[in-house]
């Protein structure tokens, strides 16, 4: 049965669709992606510069039945091509065979895009080869950095998959790891306010990404479907240890005090995925707590660790990524190595705090030459970082 273009009262279909945007989805954007449309054409309703379908109103009543009393503001029921140009339906009349002619079309549309993506180029990068050596879960790694500093859409009949970064480090990693994962070229969009963007369409990719995870927004359209991290729990111990260090690089920091108390941070807005990395942590013996945030949706803000210990153990794993700075958002500290400053707090902490309290003998001073991947036990630190096996 062909579809039908609806004709609301004045004003009445822009206020079913700023009700339902306000109340489920937050914004155009989303609706968009729950209605498979872009959001111009969401602005387009909205603004009653066009009439919605029948169908595309029955979905959203479907999913939500509290909004199907607008359904007595339809005044009229319009055929689905009403108001359309005849320009292009004249053109396609005229063709005696049209069936060869679409193949005539489609032959250069299915050229010009198979020849783009037939020049792949390989991106060389030393950390990316660095995990390849140490057998680190690839898809892994990608998950946890589109979860904290990315996005995965759909888009047409395929996925979007997207990471933005202010950070050079980073989003170059971002880039030589979907190039390697992927049969097609990443792009990379040029600089604007210190954060670049690199994108990827690929639907292969993107449904091998949502086998790990069926969600990486932070609030879901639905509320069945949680991002998690739970695909973790039965990788090698190295792909552990890197989606760590990975996590806290793209949405972490590290601070001190005026009071000299440090403070290891990550940042979080989903409540259930806040609970899964405070869990997770504690095999490497980082104790943290799921922090509060009353102006958030779902009332939280991430995992908070002040413990020494845990700062520590977050340390001799390898801590951020290597040559990672602090970014424009912090007053303090922007332009330090987010490493640099986590070798500050240890420091200070050795000497303010333990030495103080155990006298200098029993204390041994962090090395930066430990590599990555030693898990280190509450149990094996002793008070306060006191590490006598590592």
């Amino acid at each position: 049965m062909e579809d039908k273009r609806l004709r609301f009262q004045q004003g009445k279909q822009r206020e079913f669709l700023e009700e339902v945007i306000k109340e489920r989805f937050g914004t155009q954007t989303a609706l968009g992606r729950f209605l498979g449309v872009h959001k111009h054409t969401v602005k387009g309703w909205v603004h009653e510069e066009k009439n919605m379908s029948k169908s595309t109103f029955q979905k959203i009543v479907t999913k939500y039945p509290f909004y199907k009393h607008f359904g007595s503001s339809i005044e009229e029921e319009l055929p689905w091509n009403w108001g359309q140009k005849k320009g292009g339906k004249q053109r396609v009349e005229s063709i005696d065979n049209l069936s060869a002619y679409l193949r005539y079309v489609r032959s250069f549309i299915s050229n010009n895009s198979e020849a783009r993506r037939a020049k792949k180029v390989e991106i060389e990068n030393p950390l990316l080869d660095q995990l390849i050596k140490e057998d680190v879960d690839l898809m892994s790694i990608l998950a946890v950095c589109i979860q904290t500093d990315g996005s995965l859409v759909e888009h047409s009949n395929s996925y979007r998959i997207a990471s933005s970064s202010s950070d050079s480090v980073l989003i170059n990693f971002v880039q030589a790891l979907l190039s390697n994962l992927s049969r097609f070229n990443p792009a990379i969009s040029m600089e604007y306010k210190g954060v670049r963007n690199v994108t990827l369409t690929d639907k292969d990719l993107g449904k091998k990404l949502l086998m790990l995870s069926p969600e990486y927004r932070t609030y879901p359209i639905d509320e069945n479907f949680q991002p998690t991290i739970n695909f973790l729990n039965d990788k090698n111990i190295q792909t552990k240890i890197w989606a760590t260090r990975f996590a806290f690089t793209t949405d972490g920091c590290i601070s001190l005090s005026k009071q000299g108390k440090p403070e290891l941070n990550f940042a979080c807005y989903n409540k259930i995925l806040s609970e899964e990395w405070q869990k997770f942590l504690t095999q490497f013996g980082i104790n943290g707590h799921v922090a509060k945030c009353k102006k958030s949706r779902q009332g939280v803000s991430g995992v908070r660790i002040y413990d020494f210990r845990s700062i520590y153990n977050f340390y001799k794993l390898g801590g951020f990524i290597d040559g990672v700075k602090i970014s424009k958002k912090s007053t303090r500290y922007t332009g330090i190595e987010k490493n640099q400053l986590l070798k500050k707090v240890i420091n200070l902490g050795v000497q303010k705090k333990v030495l103080k309290k155990y006298g200098a003998g029993r204390i041994r001073t962090p090395d930066l030459s430990v590599s990555a991947g030693k898990i280190i036990s509450a149990e094996c630190l002793g008070p306060l970082g006191h590490c006598p096996v590592h």
